[in-house]
């Protein structure tokens, strides 16, 4: 499954009203996505974020992982102790970036989202990894 929000994430430091209106804004986006899938999942998860931006940031990944999972609780897993691994990235993106081994969904949204100059955070979640291999 895999989704994106429009906009800049908010990091697990900002004001309380800015987080609460990030996490509503991620827990939309992955019901409008997830609607067909019935309810939250109790299998464990991997999660890879990837905040894709314009121009410059100063958010630190870890930050940006926090609220986006607390967006996510209730909606696509009952509770973050389910997320078994997590990958959290931060790409600068202009159009006509290439990406290796990209959704068509990711390469659709870098497209109309360079074209609106926004940024925005992408979001994939499959089953957990087999933990007996180290990546």
């Amino acid at each position: 499954m895999e989704f994106i929000v429009a906009g800049a994430p908010r990091s697990a430091n900002a004001n309380p009203r800015s987080r609460r209106r990030w996490r509503e804004r991620v827990a939309q986006a992955a019901q409008e996505r997830l609607q067909d899938e019935g309810g939250p999942t109790n299998q464990d998860l991997t999660v890879l974020v990837i905040y894709f931006f314009q121009g410059e940031t100063s958010l630190d990944v870890d930050n940006i992982a926090k609220s986006l999972l607390d967006g996510l609780k209730g909606v696509l897993f009952r509770d973050d102790q389910q997320v078994s691994e997590l990958v959290v990235r931060k790409s600068r993106f202009t159009a006509g970036l290439s990406l290796i081994g990209a959704s068509p969904y990711l390469l659709d949204a870098i497209e109309r989202m360079s074209q609106a100059g926004s940024d925005f955070v992408y979001v994939r979640a499959d089953s957990a990894p087999d933990h007996g291999r180290i990546p």
